[in-house]
């Protein structure tokens, strides 16, 4: 840690105001702000509801309010309750994260409700923070669909808003780690401060024994101070202070203050709550602390929620005719931080980030790095359908923009820290799913008005036949190219750069490929292996894939046309060769890869550098998860959201494998069978200077009901001194190192899930010798 200065922003204030309403009635943003007492401890009351977009129930259901066997919560409930009572009482405030549900919500009100809606905003009693469609996982997240699901929401809001609208703080109070790269971009974006509901549990100890919940995280190892962020931890994560709830949802006592009652409790929770507040000042390093009331689709009966904390000011305010020295107020995240900054004092920083996290010694949140692993892909593969999409339609002109917004839309929700984290419900799974696919649709019209204007070349050119995606290509099936006798290919590179890459194409016969130009293209037959014609779900019969070398321009595109060979040549020798349970080398013009003939991996070898990887194995193992009960924290079970295996040392998936080498002149491929459920094929393509690794596992046998955790290892003659390298949000890297943590005395209990970092594009280690 280094001590610094932080002044992310400075506003004069001009006089001070001790009371519990705002400054000013027609001003939003820090001018807003109720700068409290400067020899009180002040306590900022920040109203909230947090909304998952889908979580135990579907997004819709959770805005209807549909389907409260489940689970109680209607959103737009929830809004229409809140603009009511904000309109009852001039003093209170409110904050909203999740514009998902806000722009649903919107598109349902009259113009009157809307106007004061407005006010409220402008009067910066109703606050906007973070602006994103949602509150994003940061783990299995990219950067490039974080960037996009706050863009959604922030041109919502400047639309609607304007500059009141404008978010000027983040709140990531329930995503179960942090990245690095979530606080760059966050600074990036304009952002005064950034607010986090968890953190290690060790961290937070250490934390509030030396009074630095706050802090400023330094959010890129390249960016400078442009990536630098005031961040702060909650101190409740981000439900209200231990017995004051005041949503119906709670068993808490409300405030009774009528004397002529035997039950009356103000002097009782007045203490209680005078208490908790100093509890709470103790782990914090100003005379200004922050208080969240509110939970998880909370403030569906806001009056009786409001109600309640209009007492609890009032009465705790009173006091200090007793000598409290406790000042309490209604505020906003950014009020709280604006009075931080005004405290004008120095910060520690912070330059790593919060993974893995842990509420207790066996409960490593590191299970949702790759649960629901199919969707992870189907989000990665959705958001290339959205960016090629955007480029096709500014290239060509189509004016499409608005009928893209069902992607776009799909693609918010699936940023949200129950969806592309794979810790929702199964149909709350189908239907993220179904949004992408219905999305992925409407983008396909828009591919194709883009190429009816981009792919003929004159006047005279005949009509573009309709173009569609081959959506199952990762399973080597394109359903509507079988048996066909001619078809075309378009291939679009979205980069910046010419790019030259092996293409595959699953096809039942075989094919002459001709280039725009007339041109024919060298190509090869080889098999498709059993183990991906074994995928569940795979309804194609096709057995083979034409493999052939392209070279695309820089975001550009070129179309590539099919014709079935005659019969004479179908009969052509292959020059394909394959051999079964034989030693097996891979070699092209850089890399040299040796299997035995039991198909155990022995070296790769870098023929430039004339230096090598040895390896002593590598293949499938697996943990049995720890099956508890979750009574105590001994007993946390392995599951969805938290890995515990049950021993720290995995077991083989099989003790036999099987290697089928295939050696063609465009791919050589090591295909190593472990056992019907788990297989990988490890390719080198000519001229490449990298060795493809592909894996397939599942359906994972569960009939025993043990759960298996499955991982692919490397044992390497490689001397990494413990430490290793792992990408954030598919942007910088970080350097990470076993059981331990740059930030507290870390103390290894689970030292297998402890050591688990979220990957979205790379990991490497590395020899310093070599």
């Amino acid at each position: 840690m280094h001590i610094l200065t932080y002044c992310g922003f400075i506003l004069v204030i001009s006089s001070l105001c001790i009371a519990a309403s705002a400054k000013s009635a027609n001003t939003c943003g820090y001018d807003a702000c109720n700068p409290g007492d400067p020899n009180k401890l002040n306590v900022h009351i920040v109203a909230h509801t947090h909304d998952d977009v889908g979580w135990l129930k579907t997004v819709d259901q959770y805005y209807y309010g549909a389907r409260n066997d489940i689970q109680y919560a209607g959103v737009q409930h929830i809004l229409d309750s809140v603009i009511h009572a904000l309109d009852e009482n001039p003093d209170r405030r409110f904050m909203y994260v999740e514009i998902g549900f806000f722009w649903r919500w919107w598109n349902q009100q009259t113009d009157d409700i809307r106007n004061k809606v407005k006010q409220f905003v402008n009067q910066g009693r109703l606050e906007f923070i973070s602006g994103g469609w949602c509150m994003n996982d940061e783990a299995s997240t990219h950067y490039n669909s974080i960037i996009d699901q706050h863009t959604l929401g922030a041109e919502f809001l400047h639309e609607q808003f304007g500059e009141c609208g404008r978010p000027k703080v983040g709140w990531q109070i329930d995503p179960f780690g942090h990245s690095r790269e979530q606080a760059s971009l966050f600074a990036q974006m304009g952002f005064d401060g950034l607010f986090l509901g968890r953190a290690d549990y060790e961290d937070i100890q250490t934390r509030n024994r030396t009074k630095t919940k706050e802090m400023v995280w330094k959010g890129s190892a390249n960016l400078g101070e442009q990536s630098w962020l005031f961040t702060g931890i909650l101190p409740n994560r981000y439900s209200a202070p231990n017995s004051f709830c005041f949503d119906f949802s709670c068993g808490d006592q409300p405030i009774m203050d009528d004397n002529r009652l035997y039950d009356q409790n103000v002097q009782e929770r007045v203490q209680a709550f005078l208490q908790a507040a100093r509890d709470e000042a103790a782990g914090y390093a100003t005379n200004h602390i922050i208080m969240t009331f509110g939970d998880d689709f909370n403030f569906e009966n806001a009056d009786e929620y409001f109600k309640n904390l209009d007492k609890l000011i009032k009465y705790v305010n009173a006091q200090q005719a007793n000598g409290s020295n406790v000042n309490v107020f209604y505020s906003t995240p950014s009020c709280y931080l604006y009075a931080l900054n005004k405290a004008d004092r120095s910060w520690k920083s912070k330059t790593d980030d919060f993974f893995p996290y842990a509420h207790h010694p066996h409960g490593f949140w590191t299970g949702y790095f790759s649960s629901r692993a199919a969707f992870k892909r189907y989000e990665r593969h959705a958001n290339n359908i959205l960016q090629v999409t955007r480029h096709l339609n500014a290239f060509a002109n189509t004016n499409a923009r608005n009928t893209l917004f069902p992607l776009s839309e799909a693609m918010g929700v699936a940023q949200h820290h129950d969806a592309l984290s794979g810790t929702e419900k199964q149909a709350v799974a189908f239907d993220y799913a179904q949004r992408l696919s219905e999305g992925i649709q409407a983008a396909e019209g828009v591919i194709n008005q883009a190429y009816a204007k981009l792919l003929p070349k004159d006047s005279q050119s005949p009509p573009i036949q309709f173009q569609f995606l081959c959506q199952l290509s990762n399973i080597s099936q394109c359903l509507g190219i079988e048996g066909q006798e001619r078809f075309t290919i378009t291939l679009w590179n979205p980069l910046i750069h010419q790019v030259t890459q092996h293409i595959r194409v699953p096809v039942r016969i075989d094919y002459t490929v001709r280039d725009p130009t007339g041109v024919t293209l060298f190509t090869e037959l080889v098999p498709i292996s059993q183990a991906v014609q074994n995928i569940p779900g795979r309804t194609s019969l096709t057995q083979k894939q034409i493999i052939f070398k392209v070279t695309l321009p820089a975001l550009g595109f070129i179309t590539y046309y099919f014709e079935k060979k005659p019969d004479q040549e179908k009969n052509e020798k292959s020059t394909v060769k394959i051999t079964h349970n034989e030693e097996c080398t891979l070699k092209n013009q850089h890399l040299r890869v040796d299997f035995d003939d039991q198909g155990n991996l022995h070296q790769i070898v870098n023929l430039d550098k004339n230096t090598g990887v040895q390896f002593k194995s590598q293949g499938f193992y697996w943990y049995q998860g720890f099956a508890g009960n979750n009574s105590r924290p001994e007993f946390q079970p392995s599951g969805a959201y938290i890995f515990r295996p049950l021993s720290s040392d995995p077991q083989p998936v099989s003790t036999t494998r099987s290697i089928t080498c295939i050696k063609a002149e465009s791919v050589q491929t090591a295909r190593i069978v472990f056992n019907d459920w788990a297989s990988q094929e490890i390719s080198l393509y000519d001229g490449g200077e990298h060795v493809e690794v592909e894996w397939t596992v599942g359906p994972i046998p569960i009939n025993d009901n043990i759960g298996k955790e499955i991982i692919l290892r490397y044992d390497t003659d490689i001397q990494s001194q413990s430490k290793y390298y792992t990408d954030a949000n598919g942007r910088e890297v970080l350097e990470r190192k076993r059981d331990y943590r740059p930030t507290w005395n870390y103390t290894a209990v689970e030292t297998v899930s402890g050591n688990y970092y979220p990957v979205n594009s790379r990991i490497w280690i590395k020899d310093e010798d070599q």
